[in-house]
C-alpha cells in the first residue's frame, strides 16, 4: 500500500482524541481504482492519527493495518453482497467503531464514499445503450435488485453522517433518486498520482518515439486514445461511428482495455471504414507508455461516476474529451479539454474531435495542461476527505 506523502504539503494532523475507524470494502483483490483509494483512504487515517481495522472479504494484503476478512460464496453476486453486509454488521456489534467509513453499498455506515455512483442512475443510463427490453429486464435482475437495495438503506440511513461524492453528477443523482439531507453530501474529485507521475511525464517525448516504434504506428498521424473496460458504457460505440465522419483526417486511435464483445467491435471497425485508423490492443499493463505516444484521450462515457483516466490523461499533459455523463468532465476547461454535448448526435461528436485535433501535444501545452491539475494530487484530496470526517 502507498504511503502518503504530502512533500510541500502540510502533514495530516488529527485535532481529535484518537478514533477507531473500520473502512468497509467488500473486494481489495480486484486492484482497481476503488481499491486503490481504500488502500490511500486507510493509510491517510492512520496517519492522522486514527486506529484502522479493515473489513473486508478474500484476500487483503496489508502489513501494517489489521484486516479482519470473511469468506463469502463466489456466485451469485447478490448472494456474496448480502453475505458481507450481514458480516459487517455481526462485526460491528461485537468490535464496535467510532467512525464506520463504507466503500461500497453496505446498509450501514457513518461516513460513506459514493465511488461507485448512483446504481439507480446507472441503470437508467442503460437505455441508451442497450435495447428498451433489455435495460427493462436489468430491473428484475437479482443482482440489480439486491445492489438498489442496499444503495438505498444505506444512503437514507439515518445514522450516515456524511456522504462523499467524487462529482456534482453524483450529487445530483443522489438528491433526486433518494431522501438524503443535502448538507450531507461533499463533493471531492478523484486525485491522482501526481507526483509519481512526474518521471514519466518528463521522458514523453523520448518514450512516444519508443512506442510509435514498437507498435508502427505513424509519427505524424493525430494520436486518439480511449481507455477502459465495457465498451458499450465507455461510448466506444459512438466514438467509432463520429471517427468515421472525419476519417479522411490524418490521425488513429488506439483502444485499450477489455471487453466480451472485442470481435464485434473490431468488425465494425473494419464495417466503417476505420481498418487502418483503429487498433485494438485490448488489457494493457503499459498505460502509461499510451498517454505519453498520445495527444489526447478520448472517454464518451454513458456512465460514469468520475473516470479516473479522466485525471491520469491531465496529469500526462494530454488533452481530454468526455461526456456529460463523465462526472470528470467537471475539471476540464477550454485550455485543457472538451466536452461532448450529445452522444447520440456522431456528427456533434464529430466537431468535438475535429476541435480537439487542433490540440496536438508540444513540451509547451503539456506542461501548461499537467499543472493546472497539480491542486488534483492524492495528498491534498485526501487531507481534504479526512479532515472532513472531523
Amino acid at each position: 500500500m502507498a504511503k502518503i506523502i504530502p512533500k510541500n504539503d502540510e502533514p495530516l494532523r488529527s485535532r481529535h482524541p484518537q478514533r477507531h475507524v473500520v473502512l468497509l470494502k467488500s473486494r481489495f483483490d480486484h486492484r482497481g481504482g476503488l481499491e486503490k483509494y481504500a488502500s490511500r483512504i486507510a493509510s491517510a487515517f492512520v496517519e492522522w492519527g486514527d486506529r484502522v481495522t479493515i473489513l473486508t472479504s478474500g484476500e487483503a494484503p496489508h502489513s501494517k493495518i489489521p484486516v479482519v476478512s470473511t469468506k463469502t460464496v463466489p456466485w451469485p453476486a447478490f448472494v456474496r453482497m448480502e453475505q458481507f453486509d450481514r458480516f459487517v454488521q455481526k462485526w460491528l456489534k461485537k468490535g464496535g467503531a467510532d467512525l464506520i467509513f463504507g466503500m461500497d453499498r453496505n446498509r450501514h455506515q457513518t461516513h460513506f464514499r459514493a465511488g461507485n455512483g448512483v446504481h439507480a442512475a446507472y441503470l437508467r443510463s442503460r437505455f441508451q445503450t442497450d435495447s428498451f427490453l433489455r435495460a427493462c429486464l436489468c430491473h428484475l435482475n437479482p443482482l440489480h435488485r439486491k445492489i438498489l437495495e442496499l444503495e438505498q438503506a444505506g444512503f437514507e440511513n439515518p445514522a450516515l453522517q456524511k456522504l462523499f461524492t467524487n462529482s456534482e453528477m453524483v450529487k445530483r443523482q443522489v438528491l433526486h433518486y433518494y431522501k438524503v439531507d443535502a448538507a450531507k453530501i461533499q463533493v471531492i474529485h478523484n486525485g491522482v498520482e501526481w507526483r509519481e507521475m512526474e518521471a514519466d511525464f518528463l521522458q514523453w517525448p523520448i518514450k512516444k518515439e519508443e512506442g510509435l516504434k514498437k507498435w508502427g504506428l505513424d509519427r505524424d498521424c493525430f494520436h486518439f486514445l480511449f481507455i477502459g473496460n465495457g465498451y458499450s458504457r465507455k461510448g466506444l460505440q459512438p466514438l467509432l461511428a463520429a471517427l468515421s465522419r472525419i476519417r479522411q483526417e490524418p490521425f488513429h486511435l488506439s483502444v485499450i482495455g477489455k471487453d466480451n464483445q472485442i470481435d464485434m467491435y473490431k468488425a465494425k471497425a473494419i464495417q466503417l471504414g476505420l481498418q487502418d485508423k483503429v487498433r485494438f490492443f485490448g488489457p494493457s499493463q503499459e498505460i502509461r507508455l499510451f498517454y505519453q505516444l498520445a495527444d489526447c484521450l478520448v472517454i464518451p462515457s454513458f456512465y460514469d461516476p468520475f473516470a479516473n483516466v479522466t485525471i491520469e490523461a491531465l496529469a500526462m499533459g494530454l488533452f481530454v474529451v468526455s461526456s456529460q455523463h463523465n462526472g470528470g468532465h467537471e475539471i476540464l476547461n477550454s485550455d485543457r479539454g472538451a466536452v461532448i454535448e450529445d452522444l447520440l448526435d456522431p456528427d456533434a461528436i464529430a466537431a468535438t474531435l475535429l476541435q480537439a485535433m487542433q490540440r496536438r501535444k508540444t513540451a509547451l501545452s503539456a506542461e501548461a495542461i499537467r499543472s493546472s491539475v497539480a491542486c488534483f494530487d492524492f495528498s491534498k484530496q485526501l487531507k481534504t476527505l479526512v479532515e472532513a470526517c472531523g
